[in-house]
Formats: structure tokens, sequence, C-alpha cells
């Protein structure tokens, strides 16, 4: 009989907040946070997109104390730590430092409660850490050649670092993993994650995703492919997720993490429940680099999938936290696969991009907003799409031509909405055609 996950932490670290209390606050009035960028390496007037949602005034050193090896890391890994901290200590968990060497900095810090052999780690993250990266590669080509690289540059670069350096940093030596199925990699992280305990494999599972691609040179192929929002006059209405005048969307970054636990390993322990996962579906399109498929085939059976896992009805589906990117192909196909999966119930369904706030997090996303979708069904609340004035119902898609791509739907504009939720649906498409789906119900014991 497999076992029953719930989720007993929540670490979010993003631009509307860092730490729970100052993210639910800013996430249910929707108030989002977006600027333009000030990149000091080019003249920013060359990009046609300027617009961003940074994680400003970061400092890692306010939630734990970092070694000088830490300091070196990238900003996502930085994000994937400190997020990791956030969550545990939210869980109840008793984070101690352990000092060696004679010295008061900490080695590592134990987690009294948690066997470290029965506890795991899986993450997402879709971009190498190009801040540590880009630096050392143009003095490479511009000053010095080989001789003078910085010797810790390629392990902090790669994409597993966050993971492997949260497991060091908090003993964690069960199952370590980095997903990288680009804007869907945390969700498919949670969702391997919620397999592990299912199966006996973990008692407890750090996952969620973390990134940090603001960066120049990153942000320039973005840029280059027309991905982004161009508002640059106006930053704070540049995310408008099923709104007829989203032109691309905004590129955020920050951390989502979550503790899952073994439903009696949490019970135990006298954990807060924020809720019980139940589902998780997944496909892939098969069909292009970046666009989705535009008949929504694989989406659709991601979403099927999680909802049979989870034995449930379309119906009983209460909340949908979109992937809603606020891009001109995203939202209408979006809109599609949910009429396809629920019919006319699709139209009682109340639906909100959190992108509309913090933008677009890459493998971050799935994490961060999975703790928009907690902290909705704990709190009896729908958070809102913020930026949507004039919902795109005329939409229609060369490519797909006879398809309702109308962005019609209930997406619940502008200010949140009271309403009891024990069934929720987290929906994330990631380049490529790599789909994840996780289904939230509340815990009821």
């Amino acid at each position: 009989m497999l076992k029953r996950v719930v989720v007993t932490g929540l670490g979010p670290v993003s631009s509307i907040g860092v730490g729970k209390k100052t993210f639910w606050e800013n996430a249910l009035h929707g108030k989002g946070y977006f600027r333009n960028v000030d990149f000091p390496d080019v003249d920013i007037e060359q990009y046609r997109s300027r617009v961003c949602s940074p994680v400003d005034s970061f400092e890692p050193d306010q939630y734990l104390e970092l070694t000088k090896g830490l300091r070196r890391a990238g900003r996502a890994t930085k994000y994937s730590i400190v997020g990791t901290h956030l969550a545990l200590t939210d869980a109840g968990f008793s984070v101690v430092p352990v000092v060696q060497g004679g010295t008061s900095q900490p080695k590592y810090y134990r987690v009294k409660e948690l066997d470290p052999d029965r506890t795991g780690i899986i993450l997402g993250q879709a971009v190498p850490n190009a801040d540590v990266e880009y630096p050392e590669h143009v003095k490479f080509v511009r000053d010095s050649g080989p001789k003078r690289v910085n010797p810790f540059t390629l392990p902090q670069t790669n994409s597993n670092r966050g993971a492997a350096a949260a497991a060091e940093w908090f003993f964690l030596k069960g199952t370590g993993l980095t997903v990288n199925t680009a804007c869907a990699s945390a969700t498919h992280a949670i969702g391997i994650a919620v397999l592990h305990i299912q199966q006996g494999i973990e008692d407890a599972m750090v996952t969620g995703g973390a990134e940090a691609a603001m960066d120049s040179y990153v942000f320039s192929g973005f840029d280059i492919m027309r991905a982004l929002s161009r508002r640059n006059d106006d930053p704070m209405r540049a995310s408008r997720p099923f709104d007829r005048d989203r032109d691309g969307f905004v590129l955020g970054e920050g951390a989502g993490i979550l503790v899952l636990e073994e439903l009696e390993h949490a019970r135990k322990r006298g954990a807060r429940i924020y809720g019980e996962i139940i589902g998780y579906g997944y496909s892939q399109d098969a069909f292009h680099i970046v666009s989705p498929d535009p008949n929504g085939l694989a989406a659709t059976q991601a979403v099927k999938k999680g909802l049979s896992m989870a034995k449930l009805r379309a119906e009983e589906v209460e909340y949908i936290n979109a992937h809603g990117t606020s891009t001109i192909i995203n939202d209408p196909t979006e809109s599609f696969i949910i009429k396809r999966v629920y019919g006319d119930y699709a139209y009682k369904i109340p639906i909100s991009s959190s992108k509309s706030y913090f933008g677009h997090t890459l493998g971050a996303a799935g994490g961060l907003e999975s703790i928009v979708t907690l902290l909705a069904m704990e709190n009896g609340v729908v958070p809102p799409t913020i930026n949507l004035d004039n919902p795109d119902v005329d939409f229609t898609d060369p490519a797909a031509p006879g398809l309702d791509k109308r962005c019609d739907l209930d997406y619940v504009p502008h200010e949140m909405r009271k309403q009891d939720v024990r069934i929720a649906v987290k929906q994330s498409f990631g380049f490529g055609g790599q789909n994840g789906v996780l289904v939230f119900k509340k815990f009821e014991g």
C-alpha cells in the first residue's frame, strides 16, 4: 500500500518576499514586484525587453552563516540553501549548527529530528549558474586564457550545485537529484519526491526548485527569442497573464522549497500539515524546441494522469494554479487544455497565475507556485491574477484553426476571492514540451 505524503514546511525566496509571511501577504493581495534591469556590463539599450523581477536586497547571512566556499557560490545555490533552511525551520525542525576544527563558524547544520539516511533532496533548476560562469568566461577570453581561471568556477556553475550544497549544508544523505525540465523542473522534482515517499524509499524529502537567470547573457537569449515583455515604460504591469495586451513573460528568480513527509512520520512529531499531495502527472509533447503543441494533446494527458493518480473526477477540482506565463501562445493554449480536461465545468473553476506577481522563475516556478497553492488551501482563499484588464476572449490561433483558445475562463482578476479549496491543481508546461502536474488536497486527517 502506498504511503501518504504531506507538506509540512514552506521556504519561499522571491522578489515579493523571503520567508512565508511576507511572500504570502504580497501574493494574497496581488502586490507584485517588477523593475527595469541594471546590468553593469552592457548597454541595456541594446535589449528590446528590459523588465525583470529580481530578488533585491537578498543577504543569505541574515538567515544562516555561510562558509567562505559557499560565499563563492552562485545565487541559485544560495537561494537553494536559504530556501531549504526556511522550509526546515517552518516545518518545526531543530536546525543546529555543527562546529568543527576549533572555529566558531559552522561546518554544516544538523536537523535533529531527521534521520539523514532517510531524508533526500530533489530540486529543479533549469539554467546553470551563469552569474559564476560568465565573468570567468569573459576573463578567459579577454585577459588571461586558462591559467588564471578560478578553480572553483566549474563545480559552482553546475545546475546540480544547489541540491548538492543544500544536502551538504543540512547533512541530508538520502536520494540527491537535480531535475531539469525547463519551466516544469520544480513541479517534476516535487512529483518525483512524492513517489519516493509513497514507495517508502525516504521518510522525508526537501524538494522544489531554484533559479537565478538574471544575468546579462542569459537574459539576452530570452530577449532575442522575443519571449519577454517589452513594456519597459510600465514594468509593474508587464506580466499580464491571459490579458489581450500581454506581450511576453517577465524573467524572475528565487527558490520555492518544500518539506514533504510520510504522514505517520509527520504525525509522530506533531507537525503542522499544510496539505497532502495525492496526484502527479507528466508527459512530453515531442513537438518543438520551445513552442507547445497547439493541440495540447500531451499536456491534457498530464493533467488527466494527475487526476487519475489522485482518484478524482474532474468536477472535484476547486482551484487551478496555472502555468500562466503571459506569452502570446501559452495562455490561450493552457485555457484550451483546461477546457479539454474539464469540459463545461472549466468555466466554474477559479484559476490564477502567480507569475503575475513575481514573474517567470523558470526552474523555481513550480515550487513557488505550489507554495501559493498550499497557502491558498490553508487560508480558504483564491489568490488573484493581477494586471488582467481585458481577457483575450477573441484569440484565434492560426496554428490550430477551429480550436477554442479564447481566454474566457474565470482567472480571478485583480483581487483575491474568499473560497474554501479542498482540491487544487498546479500545472507547469516547460520549453520543449515537458509537462508536469501536481494535485493537492486539503489535509483532513
